[in-house]
């Protein structure tokens, strides 16, 4: 990959560097980004959905405990979001 690199012209890599520092900044951008409790909620919900969809397709035995840990996880994460929803006063979501 670098060998692929160092054979571009100048102009070329500048160009290549001005996008993955563009990229990079969108990136760092997201991060720092607030969600809303809501929708950090919503996120884990469809999490939990689309891991259960998942595990029902899922044959090997190795990824099928992968994706009981990343449940389990998302459960973990959910509870969190709830209590903090309560404490900020929120009502229940779906």
């Amino acid at each position: 990959m670098m060998e692929a690199a160092a054979k571009r012209p100048p102009a070329l890599q500048r160009v290549a560097r001005a996008l993955s520092e563009d990229r990079q900044e969108r990136l760092d951008r997201e991060a720092c980004q607030v969600v809303p409790l809501e929708e950090q909620l919503r996120r884990c919900l469809l999490q939990m959905r689309q891991n259960q969809m998942c595990f029902d397709l899922e044959t090997e035995p190795e990824l099928i405990d992968a994706l009981i840990y990343e449940y389990q996880a998302i459960q973990s994460r959910y509870r969190y979001y709830q209590r903090k929803a309560r404490a900020q006063g929120l009502r229940a979501i779906l």
